[in-house]
């Protein structure tokens, strides 16, 4: 007696595989070449893939930016627009010596600071500059 069983076309195999064998193990040789090369299942099956792995890389890009930097790429859609300043766009002057500073782009408090203007320069450099040494003018109006 044969240690495996033999099937009907004299192979011999394990009693469990003789049974119930999936299609995927029990290929004929007749059935070489069914599917065609474009077929529907393998086009769903590329889009389907397709979809997951850019929505896995947006996942893994978006978590990485959150933790690196703090937001993630869609955030100037879904967070609320802060208002401008109304002192955005006049001009400084520096409260001792009346000379000219910069345009005043913002507001914003600082740990060393206090409460800054963000004033820029000529030269199109970013300074922080406490409010209470900054004299505001309006653009129009520029007193010597």
């Amino acid at each position: 007696m044969p240690a495996f069983p033999i099937d009907k076309r004299g192979r011999q195999g394990c009693l469990r595989s003789l049974g119930s064998q999936s299609p995927m193990f029990n290929q004929n040789e007749d059935d070489v070449g069914d599917e065609r090369l474009f077929s529907w299942r393998r086009i769903k099956t590329l889009v389907i893939g397709t979809v997951l792995a850019i929505v896995a890389g947006l996942v893994a890009v978006n978590t990485f930016t959150y933790f690196q930097y703090g937001g993630t790429m869609f955030d100037r859609y879904f967070e609320k627009k802060k208002k401008p300043s109304p002192m955005a766009g006049k001009l400084a002057f520096d409260k001792g010596t009346k000379y000219y500073i910069g345009v005043i782009r913002g507001e914003g408090h600082t740990s060393r600071l206090g409460n800054v203007y963000f004033i820029e320069q000529a030269g199109g450099n970013m300074i922080d500059v406490a409010k209470e040494n900054v004299e505001v003018r309006e653009p129009d109006r520029i007193d010597k």
